[in-house]
């Protein structure tokens, strides 16, 4: 991928246009996908989510979109046309959508506003105006009335400030310390703090001058390198993956705000390389578009609300280009991080970037039970940039459970759970997360996790059971396709693509194997094999141990 200002604009404009070009054939063109929204909610998605790319890149994109676009959307806001959206109701997800329209509108006006007929600017308005005082849900939602605020302002259309002010206040109230927002009072600590919260504070600072969380913007970029291999990779970590490189919008919004947080050439660095990962994954269906999934097509590894046109949040990405061409963020040499093994308190987890560049997140965070796969995606005890881990599918086996990064546990040696309800974990000086956590009434587990710079990380358990118990332990996948495997007593290695997997009992008596998981349960890879430890506990207390590495050979 070209990494110029230009070269950026030109691929906005490449992620964005097959979505304009079929969302502005109307809500039948939209093709059915899974979710918990409305078709016609999902067609607004496709519609409006690309908004926040091409409005950065507006000088890159030609009228042949621009005037489709604003004409659909104008049509979509008609409540006597047939494309007509449908009313905002309170927590309606039409919400999330008025805030794409709201950027639309206050950073490219002359594109999808100016052209308007006076009566199609009256309805535009009129929605807008009913979505700035809609409820939204009790969570980083508070900011899209805040932006469809921004864009009524550029209109020239009246609105109580107040409204805005009390989301804003709302927002505050759900920092945990340390930088970090909860999605709402007992969430996740995600990617929702990067690609939500901090770039919405930032791009808010950027249209209105408020800088109240700025600050908090600014540590977090701090930190969130960490995140982040040599190659690019971001490490794979909690719900809505689908919205793929929105997962390093951070860095484009700490441009378009013109906030240093950290040396330019650092972060310019980090999001040039998160889209040349992106840019070599087989992402695109053949017309162009954004498919759902994560590395390739699989909507058995998305949330229960992401559609067809979901993963257009991931245009956030590109509003770096609202910085102008001298900006250092386009000038600035990029810089390549080394090692660090960072430890983020109330983000839960430690980043460990080993000298070969990849990440490791040890997790503290417990399971979220109300989105799909959520288990998979916030319980696992470890997650990789260079693996990324499975989802579970219904079946019996540890083929099905997929054990990668986690210890699994059965009755009966064919049902399995992992992790799931538990505390969240501590952190020591030495960058030791411990965590409690209990499957059964009987049955407590403490757990302490290492990891070190060389790819490897140590996992220790000490189970108290009550019962009889089937253990499964699981390192890292890689690909089927060519893997070479050598399984001994209490070792399983296995290489595949340059690839280098491990796994070893640390004498507490596990017999090594290497599993076929279940295909398309991975994120990164169709079909996959596990190096993992099993074993056979009677009723007492036990330690195990295990010693786990990834690497490219």
């Amino acid at each position: 991928m070209d990494q110029s200002r230009a070269g950026w604009g030109a691929a906005a404009l490449a992620i964005g246009r097959p979505a304009v070009e079929l969302a502005v054939q109307g809500p039948g063109a939209m093709p059915v996908t899974m979710s918990n929204h409305s078709h016609r909610e999902n067609w607004f998605e496709l519609l409006t989510r690309p908004l926040w790319g091409l409005a950065a890149a507006k000088d890159h994109v030609p009228d042949a979109v621009w005037e489709p676009l604003a004409a659909t959307i104008a049509r979509a806001l008609d409540p006597e046309d047939d494309w007509y959206v449908g009313d905002l109701g309170s927590t309606s997800q039409r919400c999330v959508e008025a805030a794409s329209v709201g950027w639309g509108l206050a950073t490219a006006p002359e594109k999808l506003w100016e052209p308007l007929e006076p009566k199609a600017k009256d309805k535009v308005a009129a929605w807008l105006s009913a979505a700035y005082t809609t409820e939204v849900a009790d969570t980083n939602w508070h900011y899209f009335p805040v932006f469809a605020g921004h864009g009524l302002k550029r209109i020239g259309v009246k609105h109580d400030p107040a409204v805005a002010t009390a989301h804003l206040e709302r927002m505050g109230e759900f920092l945990l310390g340390d930088s970090v927002f909860e999605d709402g009072f007992g969430g996740r600590v995600d990617y929702y703090n990067p690609f939500a919260f901090h770039t919405y504070a930032l791009l808010h600072f950027r249209l209105a001058g408020d800088d109240r969380f700025v600050e908090n913007a600014a540590a977090f970029a701090r930190r969130f390198g960490s995140w982040f291999a040599a190659d690019g990779a971001a490490v794979p970590y909690g719900r809505s993956l689908g919205y793929r490189f929105a997962q390093a919008s951070l860095w484009g919004a700490l441009a378009a705000a013109d906030v240093e947080a950290v040396p330019w050439g650092e972060a310019a660095g980090y999001a040039r390389r998160h889209l040349d990962w992106w840019w070599r994954r087989p992402m695109l269906d053949p017309e162009g578009r954004l498919t759902v999934g994560y590395s390739y097509p699989n909507d058995a590894v998305v949330e229960q609300y992401l559609t067809a046109g979901s993963p257009w949040w991931a245009s956030k990405v590109f509003i770096g280009l609202l910085a102008g061409p001298e900006h250092p963020f386009w000038t600035a040499e990029e810089t390549v991080p080394g090692p660090v093994v960072e430890a983020h308190k109330a983000a839960r987890a430690v980043h460990v970037r080993d000298r070969a560049g990849h990440v490791t997140r040890l997790n503290g965070q417990a399971w979220h039970p109300w989105a799909r796969n959520g288990q998979a995606a916030y319980g696992k005890l470890a997650y990789s940039s260079l693996a990324a881990f499975s989802h579970a599918t219904p079946g019996p086996g540890l083929e099905a459970a997929v054990p990668d990064g986690a210890l699994f546990l059965s009755e009966d040696g064919r049902h399995w759970r992992g992790r799931e309800d538990s505390d969240e974990g501590t952190i020591d000086e030495n960058g030791v997360l411990t965590i409690e956590w209990q499957p059964w009434e009987d049955v407590s587990i403490t757990t302490s996790l290492e990891a070190a710079v060389d790819g490897w990380h140590a996992r220790v358990h000490v189970i108290d059971t009550g019962r009889l118990l089937y253990t499964g332990e699981g390192g890292w996948c890689v690909p089927k396709s060519g893997h070479v495997a050598q399984v001994g007593d209490a070792k399983a290695v296995v290489t595949s693509q340059g690839l280098r997997s491990e796994i070893i009992d640390s004498g507490t008596g596990r017999e090594a194997d290497l599993i076929e998981p279940m295909p398309g349960t991975h994120l990164y890879w169709p079909s996959t094999v596990l190096p993992v430890l099993r074993g056979v506990l009677e009723p007492g207390k036990y330690v195990l141990k295990s010693l786990i590495y990834v690497g490219t050979e």
